[in-house]
């Protein structure tokens, strides 16, 4: 007997699957042709991605009457109301229109003309994409815009999530709102002074003695072997704080925006005033 409810989820869920799902397979091809001369298989990117959604699309939907997506959560279209001539008019929406457009950035970058119709088309589509989205919270039917012009509805025999229990899902809520919540802590934490204190406080309790932050220096000088204290890279636009190591400006003004208390990790001083080195 078929599922006539399915959850809105488990619908959502088929259409992230498929997208990842061609993601791995362009991460593959990609892989496999690293070796090749750069530039090679740029001006065929359009070309590869139809192969591999064309691919998707004939060991899918037009031999199974679903995607692997929908496949991996039992789900599928029903087939008395799947004809011929909307899988035609399914894979245009879906492959072909891409297709079109993807060649047309590629082959006509000069032609505005043509990169403005392209251009508002995507625009068109996705407003009516968005306006189908709030029609599926609603109604729980057709999540995919050319689902619902199409008519195609879904069904299950069974739903892959039905032996789940309550604490599968409060422990996976769980997660996910911890991972969102250290994401926000994160997001909060100075990491330049963090990394700055952490790295003092291991040199001194590990490897080298902590020697004290410098009250005065040498002068600064700058040779072709000279780097800068942060990037260990040859300095852009060299400027200085004081002591006798010199710094790429956007490496020494970065840290000193985050931390005011920021030190010279090679002599650790606290030089307040930035300015930029002048060859003498």
């Amino acid at each position: 007997m078929s599922i006539t409810y399915i959850p809105r989820v488990t619908q959502l869920d088929s259409i992230q699957l498929d997208k990842e799902l061609e993601d791995l397979l362009k991460q593959l091809l990609f892989q496999a042709t690293k070796y090749f001369e750069p530039g090679v298989l740029q001006p065929l990117l359009p070309e590869l991605d139809l192969l591999i959604r064309t691919w998707i699309f004939k060991n899918s939907i037009s031999e199974k009457s679903c995607t692997f997506g929908q496949q991996m959560l039992s789900l599928k279209y029903k087939t008395d109301n799947f004809s011929k001539r909307k899988l035609y008019w399914y894979f245009f929406y879906t492959i072909g229109l891409r297709y079109m457009r993807d060649r047309a950035m590629y082959s006509f970058t000069t032609n505005t003309n043509i990169q403005n119709f392209f251009n508002r088309m995507e625009t068109f589509q996705l407003i009516w994409e968005i306006i189908n989205f709030l029609r599926f919270i609603q109604s729980g039917k057709h999540p995919a815009l050319i689902d619902f012009i199409l008519g195609l509805e879904l069904t299950a025999d069974k739903l892959t999530r039905e032996d789940l229990t309550d604490f599968s899902w409060t422990r996976e809520l769980l997660w996910h709102n911890l991972i969102e919540l250290i994401g926000t802590v994160l997001s909060l934490v100075n990491m330049f002074g963090l990394r700055q204190r952490m790295s003092k406080m291991l040199k001194y309790m590990w490897w080298r003695s902590h020697p004290g932050p410098l009250s005065k220096s040498s002068p600064a000088s700058m040779t072709i072997h000279t780097k800068c204290a942060c990037c260990s890279e040859k300095p852009i636009l060299p400027h200085i704080m004081g002591c006798s190591h010199i710094f790429c400006y956007y490496c020494l003004m970065a840290n000193k925006t985050a931390d005011q208390d920021f030190v010279c990790p090679k002599c650790y001083y606290n030089g307040r005033q930035v300015t930029k080195f002048v060859m003498t």
